[in-house]
C-alpha cells in the first residue's frame, strides 16, 4: 500500500490552487460587471440606431431614458432628437423593433412646443389622475409601474408624454 505524502512543497502548491479557487467567484463577477456596461451602452446604440434609421433626418441624443412606458414589463427607450429647428423625442419599444417619434416646435407662441433649447427629457411617474389638473386624458392609465415622460426647457410649462392605451402610442397633454 503507497501512502501520499505531502511535503513542504507539495503544500505551497496546494495553498496556491485553494487561494486561485477561492478568487474565482469574485473574479466572475467583476467580469459580469465589466461585462454590464458595454451591454448597456450597445442596447442604448442599438436603439439610436433603429431611430436613425427611420428617422434618418433627425440627429438622435446618444444617451436614453429607460423605463416601461407602455405596461408590457419590456425596458423602453426614449431619446432626445432635433432638426430643421424641431424637437423629437424617439421611442423605441423593448422586446420588439416598434420606433415612433413625436415632434415639438420652439416657440413661445405654439403650445406644441418648448420655449428655448437646451430641451431636456426624463422619466415621471404615472401614478397620478390627471382629471384633477386638465380632466380626462384618452388611453391614459394610472400606473405604479408604468412610466412617462417629462419634456422641458425651464421657461414653458412642461409636455408631459404617456402611453394611449386606446390608440397604442405615445400621446402627450400641458397645462
Amino acid at each position: 500500500m503507497r501512502r501520499l505524502v505531502v511535503g513542504p512543497q507539495q503544500n505551497s502548491v496546494l495553498d496556491r490552487l485553494k487561494d486561485i479557487l477561492f478568487a474565482m467567484p469574485s473574479a466572475i463577477i467583476i467580469c459580469l460587471l465589466a461585462l454590464a456596461i458595454p451591454l448597456s451602452a450597445q442596447v442604448t446604440g442599438e436603439s439610436v440606431h433603429a431611430l436613425s434609421t427611420a428617422y434618418p433626418h433627425v440627429q438622435w441624443d446618444s444617451s436614453a431614458v429607460k423605463a416601461d412606458f407602455n405596461g408590457d414589463g419590456q425596458t423602453d427607450f426614449a431619446h432626445l432628437g432635433r432638426a430643421n429647428g424641431r424637437i423629437f423625442v424617439g421611442i423605441v419599444l423593448g422586446g420588439s423593433s416598434r420606433v415612433e417619434s413625436l415632434d415639438f416646435a420652439i416657440s413661445a407662441a405654439e403650445q406644441r412646443a418648448i420655449c428655448s433649447e437646451p430641451a431636456t427629457l426624463v422619466m415621471e411617474s404615472s401614478d397620478y389622475d390627471p382629471a384633477a389638473d386638465i380632466g380626462p386624458l384618452p388611453g391614459f392609465r394610472r400606473s405604479k409601474t408604468t412610466k412617462g415622460l417629462r419634456l422641458s426647457d425651464g421657461e414653458c410649462d412642461s409636455i408631459h408624454l404617456y402611453w394611449d392605451h386606446a390608440l397604442d402610442h405615445m400621446a402627450w397633454w400641458r397645462r
